[in-house]
């Protein structure tokens, strides 16, 4: 019993400090422009990432994904537009639509487009660092349909 009593208490301290100091804050994403990190998807793959934006509105983003051993490798490249829908203090929801290819020597995969909608959350702690989650559908040039989700990490300079 004593023990939730303490855990209570802790909670409300952290509560009664925290909140004010987001508020305090304002909105961590004004001012953005360049951005890396690491973006990883379905069903296109990704790794490296780097994200611009251009306004506080529209921004675009680069992803590229290799593996394999020197003369015998492949990959994936995606190119999107992003766009801001609305943008709060910590969080921004965004809609991303672009094209992701295949640069392997054999080039056998089809071209993909994809229309995904994100959330990108920021922290008063960390003001440059911003974590995203990503849901949408895929199509192929093949008409295949498909679903298409990411989550990526990226540093603001």
């Amino acid at each position: 019993m004593n023990s939730r009593i303490v855990v209570i208490i802790a909670v409300l301290i952290a509560t009664a400090v925290g909140v004010p100091a987001v508020a305090a804050t304002g909105n961590l994403s004004q001012g953005r422009g360049l951005g890396v990190g690491m973006e990883v998807g379905y069903p296109w793959g990704g790794l490296v990432s780097a994200r611009y934006w251009f306004t506080p509105t529209f921004g675009g983003e680069g992803i590229i994904f290799v593996w394999g051993k020197p003369g015998d490798f492949t990959g994936a490249f995606t190119a999107r537009l992003l766009y801001k829908v609305s943008d709060t203090d910590t969080t921004d929801f965004y809609l991303a639509t672009g094209a992701t290819g295949d640069f392997s020597p054999r080039g056998s995969a089809p071209l993909l487009f994809s229309e995904v909608g994100g959330i990108e959350f920021s922290f008063p702690f960390a003001p440059n660092l911003a974590i995203n989650i990503e849901f949408g559908g895929a199509i192929s040039t093949r008409w295949e349909i498909s679903m298409a989700g990411g989550v990526g990490i990226h540093f603001y300079f």
